[in-house]
């Protein structure tokens, strides 16, 4: 199935029926908008593409949806679909400060550096300027400034102080380009305010992993498997850790002499 099979589009969209839930809850916009931010948080990211298309079928002109659906598919490596479908948001909101920041995110993952920071300067010159436009011109500027990268994603966090998500779009943006040490810096950050941030433990693991801090990567992925037992991600990751070879384990030591010389 295409990505596209999952976003909608036209000036009207029809309203499929469902069982609401049990709770009562009314089945409308902001019920699919919740399930949907839900399900990003957890990494599950064509699931909720498919909640903001669901949202979308309530109301056309939600844009967080609409913006919503641009980051899932930058989650999922399809920049191309991504781009594409950035334009058709700017059809309907043209001076977005998150969806040119979407478009910024897409383009610094092609490469594109030019376009990326072009379309970041929109962004921020726009009205309504949030945390994620901070955010994403943070990611832009690593490879290329990371003194300036470092002081946007502050004002990221300064803008939504209490946001676990805004260190872990930092975290995930670290992550991209190998920059491990500040990504655990962030990704403690969000899990002291929410310790129950399963993805985020298991990012922990990931990049303490990369640098050699395989006990530490083990309590993280443990960590997260506690608190949701179905994560099979974190599963996986323990069961690779306890079967790995000596030669493995002697170039962690190795490397964790040198990090400390």
């Amino acid at each position: 199935m295409g990505r596209f099979d999952h976003l909608e589009i036209g000036d009207w969209l029809p309203v499929h029926p469902e069982e609401p839930p049990e709770n009562g809850r009314v089945i409308d916009e902001d019920y699919y908008l919740e399930k949907a931010k839900a399900a990003f948080a957890e990494e599950n990211y064509e699931q909720s593409l498919s909640f903001y298309s669901r949202a979308l079928q309530y109301e056309i002109s939600l844009e967080e949806a609409w913006v919503g659906q641009i980051r899932c598919l930058i989650e999922l490596r399809e920049l191309q679909e991504a781009v594409i479908w950035s334009n058709r948001t700017l059809e309907r909101f043209p001076n977005s400060s998150e969806v040119l920041s979407a478009r910024a995110v897409a383009e610094s993952r092609m490469g594109r550096l030019v376009q990326a920071l072009a379309y970041s300067d929109s962004a921020l010159g726009s009205p309504g300027c949030t945390a994620y436009s901070w955010a994403a011109r943070g990611e832009v500027l690593i490879a290329v400034n990371p003194t300036n990268a470092k002081a946007c994603f502050a004002k990221a966090v300064e803008l939504s102080p209490s946001d676990w998500a805004v260190h872990s779009w930092i975290a995930r943006a670290y992550m991209i380009r190998g920059c491990y040490h500040q990504a655990l810096e962030h990704l403690r950050a969000a899990t002291r305010l929410d310790s129950n941030l399963f993805t985020c433990w298991h990012w922990t693991g990931r990049c303490c992993e990369a640098l050699g801090e395989i006990e530490e990567a083990k309590r993280a992925y443990a960590r997260a498997l506690a608190i949701q037992p179905k994560f099979s991600r974190a599963r996986k990751a323990i069961e690779r850790l306890a079967n790995r070879d000596p030669v493995s384990r002697l170039a962690d030591g190795l490397r964790r002499i040198f990090k400390g010389s």
